[in-house]
């Protein structure tokens, strides 16, 4: 019978979403399927801010060659024309003079040229870390935006079979014309639908190439759909949501020890501190040192005359001794260290925020997997059965319908919460966190 053939088509909107085609005509781009692992791993070589980030650690490994620099000796050449030089007897010179630098200046340099390198691969470390969880939220929205699309496909599939019933129903004299005309136009609502949730999977996929570093033209297709086709399967996204789930404390221990940023900010105050030192070096006046060797190019009778020369300089420091230099270093470290403080507290706030948001999440996608779904369903099915037997109209169908498809949006977007949640926490963490 027809109905009865439409009743158990709508087992297809729970349970077997999973059983179209992952570029499902219409709503998916065709393409091979990509894991998030795998994205991960393009994100790392192909993303444009880590490409760019990647340049600063060269910059920095050329700044610690640079600080390591001697200086370097200057030659003098004197040769002077005239009669001054051919007569009197000026000498012509040719010397040598050489900086010795005091004070340790030249290990000051090197010790703040590798901090400030560290602080930079630091930066670079932290913006890797950022784009992971982007490419984490960016992933999940995808997989979201295909569940999406396929759950209309399925509620389409089974209204045009609802629609079907209706005709005969009405060829039949069993029902009114109208009810054939509703149900066309519920197949028409979610014709357009899908349509938008095609604009949607197209949103999703170009935010998420654009993040691996490939062309937003290019197909591109995920495999790692686990909640969102209601499967109770492990995900490489997040945990499953009865896995236990460690104390908050646990989670600010290790953003205290894992956290970049915190990191970077200490690193700075190592680079202030560094700064100072070389600040305080240069302070001490550099020793310039001179040696060479004089002789004269006289033409007449007396002899010619020559002599060797040796000479010491130093720098006076009466009007100037680095004192800005000083005091921006002492600044910048005192900064530093309030930074300190307050990142920390930034870092509770945020670990104790997102874990008490995954906790909610956890309990929503708990009540609608166990509560609202089956209840949506047994409504849907009840309601079917019962216009079957001529009990109730085709407009109770319909808006039944429409609630089960509502309560499973619902659950899609709990599942991104959940996912979102996760990638929150573990930003908030600093490092990946073990699903």
């Amino acid at each position: 019978m027809h109905y009865r053939l439409y009743l158990s088509g709508i087992a297809l909107l729970w349970a077997g979403m999973n059983a179209l085609p992952a570029n499902a005509q219409g709503v998916l781009p065709a393409g091979g399927p990509l894991g998030l692992r795998q994205a991960l791993s393009q994100a790392e070589l192909r993303n444009p801010q880590l490409v760019v980030a990647q340049r600063n650690l060269g910059i920095g490994l050329a700044g610690i060659t640079a600080a390591g620099a001697a200086p370097n000796p200057q030659l003098t050449v004197y040769w002077g024309f005239g009669t001054v030089y051919t007569e009197d007897g000026s000498p012509q010179t040719v010397g040598l003079s050489q900086k010795l630098e005091t004070a340790g200046k030249r290990p000051a340099r090197l010790a703040l040229a590798d901090a400030q390198y560290r602080l930079a691969l630091l930066q670079y470390n932290a913006t890797r870390f950022e784009i992971r969880s982007q490419v984490r939220k960016a992933y999940a929205q995808f997989a979201a935006a295909q569940a999406g699309g396929r759950a209309l496909e399925v509620q389409e599939r089974l209204a045009q079979r609802l629609l079907e019933v209706a005709r005969k129903r009405s060829a039949a004299g069993e029902s009114p014309k109208t009810d054939a005309l509703q149900t066309q136009l519920e197949v028409n609502r979610l014709k357009t639908q899908q349509t938008e949730a095609l604009g949607r999977v197209e949103q999703a996929q170009i935010a998420l190439s654009g993040l691996l570093g490939r062309d937003p033209e290019e197909t591109l297709d995920i495999d790692d759909l686990g909640l969102f086709e209601l499967s109770l399967e492990k995900t490489a996204l997040v945990p499953l949501p009865g896995a236990p789930v460690p104390l908050v404390a646990t989670f600010l221990e290790r953003a205290y020890r894992a956290r970049l940023d915190l990191q970077a900010a200490e690193q700075q105050r190592e680079v202030a501190r560094r700064q100072l030192a070389l600040a305080r070096a240069q302070r001490v006046p550099d020793v310039n040192v001179a040696t060479g060797y004089l002789f004269t190019t006289r033409t007449n009778s007396d002899p010619q005359a020559q002599g060797v020369y040796v000479g010491v300089g130093i720098d006076l420091p009466v009007f100037y001794n680095n004192q800005g230099e000083v005091k921006l270093a002492e600044l910048a470290g005192e900064q530093s260290s309030l930074q300190i403080d307050a990142l920390k507290l930034q870092i509770a706030v945020e670990v104790r925020t997102a874990y008490r948001a995954l906790l909610n999440a956890r309990e929503s996608l708990r009540r609608h997997r166990n509560q609202l779904l089956p209840a949506a369903q047994d409504v849907v099915q009840l309601t079917q059965l019962s216009y079957e037997l001529g009990k109730r109209d085709l407009g109770e169908v319909v808006l039944a319908q429409q609630a089960a498809q509502a309560v499973l949006e619902s659950y899609l977007e709990a599942v991104v919460a959940y996912q979102g949640a996760w990638a929150d926490l573990e930003k908030a963490v600093g490092e990946p966190l073990d699903v």
